[in-house]
């Protein structure tokens, strides 16, 4: 493969791997459905149980295994919430609400296979070029409800009705709804805030 359709295939991953939070890790003989979320420094983070800390052979399908899925192998290095990337445990929250175990990690990819192509997993950690002005966008956009509501059905075709802005990027917006994250993918990369915000005719 050259160097184009390299950084190609990348970018393809990338933004398939940040337009899902659901996934299906297998560890060892077992498997196990889980949420995930994408820190602001590209890093992947879970909530996991003790046995899926273990050393072990661990694959992350995404958004679960299915014959068209990306596959990862995947190393797990557990945090503590109360430690120095507690933040981190609290971003999952607001994203997918209660835990379903006790412990944190974050994922550090060490390959990828996604459409038979195989990808460097060094390629698939990106910043979140928008970060600094994530906080302020979630706020602003998640005071104009009616307005996420519509632009959301309009692009997704899915109806939330009490819709929540719980991350924004440069490749789309996430929308906390009942029954898991709901993806606005941008159209063309969004490169500012003033971008972000004129998707909903805001200022």
């Amino acid at each position: 493969m050259d160097q184009y359709d390299e950084h190609k295939a990348s970018d393809a991953a990338w933004a398939f791997l940040r337009s899902n939070s659901t996934a299906t890790l297998r560890f060892g003989e077992n498997s196990q459905d889980i949420s995930y979320i994408v820190a602001p420094d590209g890093r992947l983070v879970i909530s996991a149980m003790v046995a899926m800390l273990q050393p072990c052979d661990t694959i992350m399908f995404v958004p679960e295994y299915a014959e068209d899925c990306m596959e990862m192998h995947v190393s797990l290095n557990q945090f503590l919430e109360n430690g120095d990337d507690g933040t981190l445990a609290d971003r999952w929250q607001v994203y997918h609400g209660v835990p379903p175990d006790t412990q944190w990690a974050i994922v550090d990819i060490d390959a990828a296979r996604y459409h038979e192509m195989f990808i460097d997993g060094e390629t698939l950690t990106r910043e979140n070029l928008l970060a600094e002005d994530e906080v302020s966008l979630c706020k602003k956009l998640n005071k104009n409800k009616d307005t996420i509501r519509l632009v959301c059905a309009s692009k997704t075709n899915v109806e939330v009705s009490d819709p929540f802005v719980v991350g924004v990027d440069s490749l789309g917006i996430d929308i906390r709804a009942p029954f898991g994250i709901v993806r606005i993918q941008a159209e063309t990369p969004f490169v500012s805030a003033s971008d972000v915000l004129a998707l909903f005719n805001l200022k």
